[in-house]
C-alpha cells in the first residue's frame, strides 16, 4: 500500500510544481528534490512489500520508513498549499498591501520549508543506504503498466456477465433438508429458536438465505424478515430495523415512536401473525434475552433461525433444541464450487476446465479444507489468470501449504487474493471498504464519490473517473472480494457488501500501514498514526483528535453522537480531503471558518439536524461532492455555485438565479427551480443524473429546450409544483439515448405525452409515474419499450378503472409496481404478456377487488406484495380457501402488508 501513498503524493507535487512562479518563489527547487526522491524509491517499493510479506522484520522497518517519508512529504505539500490559496484570496490594494505586509513571514515560511526539507534529506539518505543492507532490488513500476492493467479491467468488465456470488451455491442441500424440518414442524406450536453454527467463512449466512428464500417457508409464515445483527448492534436500532420490515412503517414515523414503545408495538403486530425471523451473525448471548419479549410466543408456530460463530450462543437461545453444527463441504463439493467460481459463464464448469489442469485444480480445491469463502476466493483469483499449468502453480507455490495451524491457509488465500489484486489504486479502494460498519449494505454510489475524493481513480482519456470506479467495482465482484446486494435496472451495482473475514482483513492491512484507523466499541485506532479515521457507534472529540491526529485526512462517522462542539470546532482539522457525518446529531450548522479547508473534496452532511450552510462555503476551491440530502430545506450561497471541481451537489435548497459554467458536475439534485434553468442548464454538458423538485411552469419550457444538449444525461426526475409537467418533455427526450431512468411527478397530458411509442428515449430501462391523473391506459405505449425492466405507476398516476397488458408486451419488464390507483378496478393481463416478471407489488388499489387471470400464466414470478389493500381483496387471495389462490399458488413468496396504525 506504500505504492499509493508515494503515487498520491507525486500527483500533489506535480499540482503544486504547476502552480505560477509567484507561489513557488524560494521553495520550487525543494519541492522538485522531494518529486525526485519519492520517484527513486518507488521503484524500490515493491521487492521491499514482498519480502515484507514473508516476515522480514528489517525490510518491514524499511518500509515503514519510507511509508513516514512520504506522509512527511505530504504534509509539507498540503500546508503549503494551504499558504497559497491565502494569498490567492487577498485581493485589490488591501491584498497588495497585506502581502508586503507579510513578506517577513512568508520568508520565514519559506526557511522553515527549507529546514523540514534538509532533515528529509538525512532521513533520505539513511533509507537509500539501508537498501543495499537488506537486499532490496529496483523494480521499475511505471505508469504504463498501471494504465495497462486498468485497460485489462476495462475489457474484462465488458466481457463478463452480471454473475453475483449468491447465484452460484453448491451443497447444503441435506442442511437445509434438516433445518427446515425443525421449522416447519407443525407437532411443535411454541416459538422456538434454532441456531446454525459454524466457523467463519463456512456458509452459514449462504444456507440461512436458501432456507429464507425456498417456497414452503413463505407459504408457512405470514411475516418473513431478514436482520443483519453484527457485534455493534443496538437494541433500538435492531428493534427499529425489525418493524420497518416487518410493518412497513416510514422513517418519519418511525422517528416519532418512544424507544421505550418498540418492544410492546412489534410485540402486538406479530401476536396476531405466525412469524419467521433470521437473525444473522450473533455474537452475544445477552443479545435475544435483551429483545426476545419483542417476540410473542402465542402458540401459533412461529420460529427465529440464528446463525452464529459461538457455540455458546447457540445453546443458549433455545436449550432444548440443539443448534446445527454445518459441516465442511466434501472434497467432490469443493472442487465442484471451485470449478464455478473460475468458469463463471460455462454450464459445465468440469468440462471446460483443461485436462492438464484438473489435478491440480483439485488439489487446490482439496487444500482449501472445505471452506466455501476460500475456495470462492481462491476461485475468483484463478479466473483472473491465464488456464495454464505454469501459471496455476505459481499460485500454488505462493501458499504455505504445510501449516498445520487451524485457520493460516485460509487467511493466506484471503491475503494472496488482496496482494494479487492488478495495482494498486483497487488495493486503495478495497482496503476502504473496511471503514464501513461490519454488515453494511453499501451505497455504491457513495462508495464511487468516497474513492474518487480520496485521489484514487486516476482520471483516463475517454473515460470518467466515475465509469473508471465502476470497473474496479466490478473486478472485485469477480474476484469475490466484495458481494452485490442490489443491481440496478440498467446491470450496474447498486449496493454491496463484504464478507466479515475479508473486513477484517481490509482492517487489518489498513491499520498495517496507517491507511485507516476504526474507533468502535470493537476497535481502537491508534489516533496518532492514522491518515484516516471512521468512528462508529460512538460520540466525537473534536479537541481530542486535533490533538492526537493533526494530519488526519478523512474523517467519516457511522450513527455519530456528535457534541454541539462540531459545529463550531470541525474547521480546525485543516488537512481534511474528505469529511461525512451522515446522519450526525445535534449537527445544526458548520462554522464560517470552514473556509480554511481548503483540501476539502467531499462535504457529507446526509440526514443531519443542519440549518444553514456558511456563506463561506464558495471557498472550498476543491469540493467535489455536497450532499445535504433528508435535511431540512436550506439556502444555499451563491458564492458555492461557482465552485469549478463540483462533481455531485445533493441540495434541499433552492438554486440562485445563475450556477455557472461548471463543466465537471455529473449529479444535481435540487430542490426548486429558478433562472438557472434558462441560463446555464444547458451549459452543464457532461451532466448525468439531474432531479428537479418544485419546477416551476415558467421553467418546464427552458428545461425541455436545454435537455438536447444534456447528450450524456441518464437519469432525469422532475417533481412539479403546480401539478403539471411540461407538455413536451417527452419528445425533448426522444433522441438521448443514453438516458435509462425517468421519473416524472405531476399531471401529463394523454395526448402529449403518450401518443406513440417513437416519442419514447428507446434505451430507457425505469420508468416511475407520480400523480400523473392519465385517463388513456399508458400500458398500450409502455409495454412496447424494448428495455424496460423497471416500471412503477404510483399515487394517481392513472385514473381509469380498466388496465391492459397485452400480448407480448413487456418482454424485458422485471419488476412492477402498482401504487395508489384509486380508480383501478379491472386489470387484464394477457397471454403471454410480462414473460420474465420476478417482482410484483400491488398497494392500495382500493377498487380492485381481485387478482387478474393471465397472473398465473406469469411462471418467472417469485415475489408478490400486497400493501394496505381492501379486506376483500386479502380475502380471495387467501391460500386453501380463497377464490384467487389458485391463481398465486405458484409464487415462491406472498407477504401480505395490512395497513398499520400506530397507536399512542
Amino acid at each position: 500500500m506504500i505504492e499509493h501513498t508515494i503515487a498520491l503524493v507525486l500527483l500533489k507535487l506535480a499540482d503544486l510544481l504547476a502552480e505560477e512562479a509567484m507561489f513557488l518563489y524560494g521553495v520550487r527547487d525543494q519541492f522538485e528534490w522531494i518529486e525526485r526522491e519519492l520517484r527513486r524509491m518507488k521503484c524500490f517499493i515493491k521487492d521491499a512489500d514482498d519480502k515484507r510479506r514473508k516476515g522480514d522484520e528489517r525490510v518491514k522497518n524499511w518500509v515503514r520508513d519510507v511509508r513516514d517519508l512520504a506522509f512527511e512529504a505530504e504534509d509539507i505539500i498540503d500546508i503549503h498549499m494551504i499558504k497559497i490559496e491565502r494569498r490567492r484570496r487577498r485581493k485589490g490594494f488591501m491584498g497588495k498591501f497585506i502581502r508586503y505586509t507579510h513578506i517577513l513571514s512568508e520568508l520565514v515560511a519559506c526557511h522553515m520549508i527549507s529546514l523540514d526539507i534538509n532533515r528529509m534529506k538525512i532521513k533520505v539518505q539513511e533509507i537509500l543506504d539501508s537498501r543495499t543492507t537488506y537486499g532490496i532490488a529496483n523494480i521499475d513500476e511505471n505508469d504504463g503498466e498501471v494504465i495497462s492493467s486498468m485497460d485489462d479491467l476495462q475489457a474484462r468488465r465488458r466481457l463478463s456477465p452480471n454473475l453475483d456470488d449468491d447465484s452460484i451455491v453448491v451443497g447444503f442441500e441435506l442442511d437445509k433438508k434438516v433445518i427446515m424440518e425443525h421449522l416447519l414442524n407443525s407437532k411443535i406450536k411454541r416459538r422456538c429458536v434454532i441456531s446454525i453454527v459454524g466457523m467463519g467463512g463456512l456458509g452459514k449466512t449462504t444456507l440461512a438465505k436458501k432456507i429464507y428464500n425456498s417456497i414452503n417457508i413463505k407459504r408457512q409464515f405470514e411475516v418473513c424478515c431478514w436482520v443483519s445483527v453484527s457485534q455493534d448492534y443496538k437494541v433500538k436500532e435492531l428493534l427499529k430495523t425489525i418493524m420497518k420490515k416487518v410493518m412497513g412503517i416510514a422513517r418519519d414515523e418511525m422517528e416519532r415512536i418512544e424507544d421505550d414503545d418498540l418492544k410492546e408495538k412489534l410485540y402486538k403486530f406479530l401476536k396476531e401473525r405466525r412469524y419467521f425471523i433470521v437473525m444473522d451473525d450473533i455474537w452475544r448471548t445477552e443479545m435475544w434475552v435483551q429483545i426476545k419479549a419483542a417476540f410473542p410466543d402465542v402458540m401459533n408456530g412461529s420460529r427465529v433461525l440464528f446463525t452464529t460463530r459461538i457455540l455458546e450462543v447457540a445453546r443458549s437461545a433455545d436449550p432444548s433444541i440443539p443448534p446445527y453444527e454445518l459441516p465442511f463441504l466434501s472434497n467432490a463439493e469443493s472442487w465442484e464450487l471451485f470449478l464455478k467460481k473460475i468458469f463463471p459463464t460455462t454450464e459445465d464448469a468440469e468440462l471446460t476446465c483443461p485436462k492438464e489442469l484438473e489435478a491440480l485444480s483439485w488439489n487446490l480445491a482439496i487444500r482449501c479444507r472445505g471452506v466455501p469463502l476460500a475456495l470462492v476466493v481462491l476461485g475468483g483469483l484463478l479466473s483472473k489468470k491465464e488456464k495454464t499449468f505454469a501459471v496455476w502453480m505459481e499460485v500454488a507455490k505462493s501458499m504455505d501449504w504445510e501449516s498445520n495451524e487451524d485457520g493460516k491457509q485460509f487467511l493466506q488465500i484471503l491475503a494472496l487474493s488482496y496482494n494479487d489484486l492488478p495495482h494498486h489504486f483497487l488495493k486503495s479502494c478495497f482496503l476502504y471498504i473496511g471503514s464501513f460498519p461490519e454488515d453494511s449494505e453499501i451505497q455504491a454510489s457513495k462508495l464511487i464519490r468516497l474513492w474518487i475524493a480520496e485521489g484514487f481513480i486516476p482520471q483516463r482519456e475517454k473515460q470518467s473517473m466515475e465509469d473508471t470506479a465502476k470497473d474496479y467495482l466490478d473486478e472485485l465482484v469477480q474476484r469475490c472480494m466484495i458481494q452485490v446486494a442490489c443491481r440496478r435496472s440498467d446491470g450496474s451495482i447498486k449496493k454491496l457488501r463484504i464478507h466479515d473475514l475479508l473486513r477484517d482483513m481490509c482492517i487489518s492491512e489498513a491499520k498495517e500501514d496507517c491507511f485507516l484507523g476504526i474507533q468502535s466499541s470493537s476497535h481502537n485506532a491508534n489516533l496518532s498514526t492514522s491518515r484516516r479515521l471512521a468512528l462508529h457507534n460512538i460520540s466525537v472529540d473534536l479537541q481530542h483528535l486535533k490533538r492526537t491526529s493533526p494530519n488526519l485526512r478523512t474523517l467519516v462517522g457511522f450513527n455519530l453522537r456528535s457534541s454541539h462542539e462540531i459545529n463550531k470546532s470541525i474547521h480546525r482539522i485543516k488537512l481534511l480531503r474528505v469529511l461525512d457525518l451522515e446522519g450526525a446529531r445535534n449537527l445544526e450548522r458548520l462554522p464560517k471558518e470552514i473556509t480554511s479547508m481548503i483540501h476539502l473534496k467531499y462535504l457529507g452532511l446526509r440526514r443531519t439536524k443542519l440549518k444553514e450552510l456558511p456563506s463561506t462555503i464558495g471557498d472550498l476551491s476543491n469540493l467535489q461532492t455536497l450532499d445535504t440530502s433528508h435535511t431540512q430545506p436550506i439556502p444555499v450561497p451563491d458564492a458555492f455555485w461557482k465552485i469549478q471541481t463540483l462533481r455531485h451537489v445533493f441540495v434541499v435548497g433552492g438554486c440562485p438565479h445563475t450556477i455557472g459554467n461548471l463543466k465537471n458536475l455529473q449529479t444535481l439534485k435540487v430542490l426548486g427551480s429558478g433562472q438557472w434553468i434558462e441560463k446555464d442548464l444547458e451549459e452543464l454538458t457532461n451532466l448525468r443524473h439531474l432531479h428537479i423538485s418544485n419546477l416551476l411552469d415558467s421553467h418546464g419550457k427552458p428545461l425541455c429546450d436545454s435537455l438536447d444538449k444534456l447528450e450524456h444525461l441518464v437519469s432525469l426526475k422532475v417533481t412539479t409544483s403546480s401539478q403539471s409537467i411540461p407538455g413536451n418533455i417527452i419528445t425533448a427526450l426522444s433522441n438521448h439515448y443514453q438516458l435509462h431512468k425517468l421519473g416524472l411527478n405531476g399531471r401529463l397530458s394523454d395526448e402529449q405525452h403518450f401518443h406513440s411509442i417513437q416519442e419514447f428515449p428507446t434505451k430507457l430501462t425505469k420508468i416511475t409515474l407520480r400523480s400523473s391523473q392519465l385517463r388513456q391506459d399508458p400500458m398500450k405505449v409502455l409495454e412496447t419499450l424494448p428495455n424496460l425492466q423497471i416500471l412503477k405507476l404510483e399515487s394517481g398516476a392513472y385514473m381509469g378503472e380498466v388496465m391492459i397488458s397485452s400480448m407480448d408486451g413487456f418482454v424485458q419488464l422485471q419488476h412492477l409496481i402498482l401504487s395508489g390507483l384509486k380508480n383501478l378496478a379491472n386489470w387484464i393481463i394477457q397471454s403471454g404478456a410480462m414473460p420474465g416478471l420476478t417482482r410484483l407489488h400491488i398497494a392500495d388499489c382500493e377498487k380492485l377487488e381481485m387478482i387478474p387471470e393471465g397472473l398465473q400464466q406469469l411462471t418467472k414470478l417469485k415475489e408478490l406484495e400486497l400493501w394496505d389493500m381492501p379486506r376483500k381483496f386479502r380475502d380471495r387471495v387467501q391460500e386453501d380457501d380463497g377464490d384467487d389462490w389458485c391463481k398465486i399458488q405458484h409464487v415462491p413468496s406472498i407477504t401480505f402488508y395490512p395497513k398499520v396504525v400506530l397507536m399512542n
